[in-house]
């Protein structure tokens, strides 16, 4: 039986130009991309803290409205590929991050 996930790993994408600016160029699979995020985020010291009072609001795939609080945030407003990545925003929610990869990047063929 196949792991749960595992077709995200077989189809590899190729970042477009604002994803491309942190994760390079060459065509990696959502799973290694989202990596690549979080190494960064860890790099540059992006993630917020637990109990440091910041709150986003996103809208679920349901519609539905829900807050992130404290480590659950990214501070994205310092970093000039960031800011350019999150569209302008200065802080996005952790769960964002997987959607901000399906739409900077192309899916294979």
């Amino acid at each position: 039986m196949a792991k749960k996930g595992a077709h995200l790993n077989a189809h590899k994408v190729t970042p477009k130009p604002k994803l491309a600016a942190i994760i390079g160029k060459t065509p990696v699979s959502y799973s290694q991309a989202m990596a690549k995020l979080h190494k960064d985020i860890k790099k540059l010291g992006l993630k917020g803290e637990l109990g440091d009072g910041y709150k986003v609001k996103f809208k679920g795939k349901s519609g539905k409205t829900i807050t992130s609080t404290g480590g659950q945030i990214i501070h994205c407003g310092e970093d000039p590929d960031w800011k350019a990545l999150c569209g302008g925003k200065k802080m996005i929610s952790q769960f964002a991050l997987a959607g901000l990869v399906k739409k900077h990047s192309t899916p294979p063929k």
